[in-house]
């Protein structure tokens, strides 16, 4: 009962359309060599692994259209899914920027996305220049904003995406077509909320400041307040947004009628984000060096020091990510495959 369990368990990793064409044969070759003597637990580990072999180079799937239309669908899914759940944690884990020097506190506390970084500290009598960031903060300056423009870029690129989703949706024969194509813009509506909340935070964060009488800096623009409520709000919409924009995309892929066309953007689509993700983990592991290098280069003189709320994170992000664009690339080599057999055998 033990080898008949283990074998079954086996047999389940394989695709449905192998187990109807080889399971039978297997389970009679299994039930022999256990007989024999063999390993149950040995048994079922040659078995997981074909699966494995099986469901990635698609060995032995026999030409049918669905099938290939499936197995692309799905090789697009984890090519994209990777960046979907790893990307805005990585930013999330980056943390909030903050200077800081030996010399003094720094004003404005973080650099600024736009216009000049006219950076003061506070002296005895009057605010001053602050001492210059090291070569290696440069580094780190422009690997977090090499980390964001790729996620914005690769943003842009699925919302691309995301339009020809509704597109097969709309042709689909559902009744809900309305309904499931809105769902499909879940993940648009999501980010026209955050780059709202980014405007109106960079809007009223402040920028310049003067010193009082007593040594105190105080704020010439913006409203260090409502910064930090819109800063709470950002966090909290973008992480709710994006989980329900995951979720939204599923059900609505499901209702799409998708054509080689449509399939073949995909596979495109599929292959360029992984190549956006391979280079956000050289980006993010270039930040992650840069404030290794900093902490050395600042110990050996006057300078400012640029460091992020939740930098300690950095090692076991790298090793999400790296894992993120192994599963990203594979996914889409496996979808250019795919669509390879559908536009020879079936286009």
């Amino acid at each position: 009962m033990k080898k008949t369990f283990t074998v079954e368990a086996a047999l389940r990793c394989y695709p449905a359309w192998w187990r109807s064409r080889y399971a039978e044969e297997v389970r009679s070759v299994a039930t022999d060599l256990g007989a024999e003597g063999r390993s149950a637990s040995r048994l079922a580990f040659d078995l997981v692994r074909g699966a494995i072999r099986v469901r990635v180079r698609a060995q032995g799937m026999p030409a049918v259209y669905r099938l290939w239309t499936t197995r692309t669908r799905l090789s697009i899914a984890v090519a994209t899914l990777p960046w979907m759940l790893v990307a805005p944690v990585v930013l999330m884990a980056m943390g909030t920027q903050s200077l800081s020097s030996r010399v003094g506190r720094i004003f404005p506390p973080q650099l600024s996305l736009i216009g000049p970084n006219d950076l003061q500290v506070m002296g005895r009598h009057a605010p001053m220049a602050a001492p210059p960031l090291t070569s290696a903060g440069w580094v780190v300056v422009d690997g977090s904003r090499a980390v964001l423009a790729l996620f914005l870029v690769t943003l842009m690129v699925l919302t691309v995406g995301w339009s020809r989703l509704t597109s097969g949706i709309q042709r689909s024969s559902s009744p809900h077509r309305r309904k499931v194509a809105l769902l499909a813009w879940a993940p648009g509506f999501a980010l026209l909320a955050d780059i709202g909340l980014v405007v109106a935070l960079i809007l009223v964060r402040p920028s310049r400041y003067h010193s009082t009488n007593g040594g105190l800096m105080v704020p010439l623009n913006g409203n260090p307040a409502a910064a930090h409520a819109l800063g709470v709000a950002l966090g909290i919409v973008a992480i709710v947004g994006w989980l329900l924009s995951i979720v939204c995309v599923g059900v609505a892929t499901k209702q799409a009628e998708v054509a080689p066309a449509d399939l073949r953007f995909g596979r495109t689509v599929s292959v360029i984000v992984a190549a956006l993700l391979a280079a956000l983990l050289v980006a993010y592991a270039t930040w992650g060096i840069g404030l290794i290098v900093q902490a050395r280069q600042a110990a050996s003189g006057s300078h400012t020091t640029i460091a992020y709320s939740n930098q300690g994170l950095w090692p076991p992000m790298m090793c999400v990510l790296i894992s993120g664009v192994v599963l990203s690339v594979a996914g889409a080599r496996a979808a250019v495959r795919s669509w390879r057999v559908i536009s020879i055998q079936f286009v």
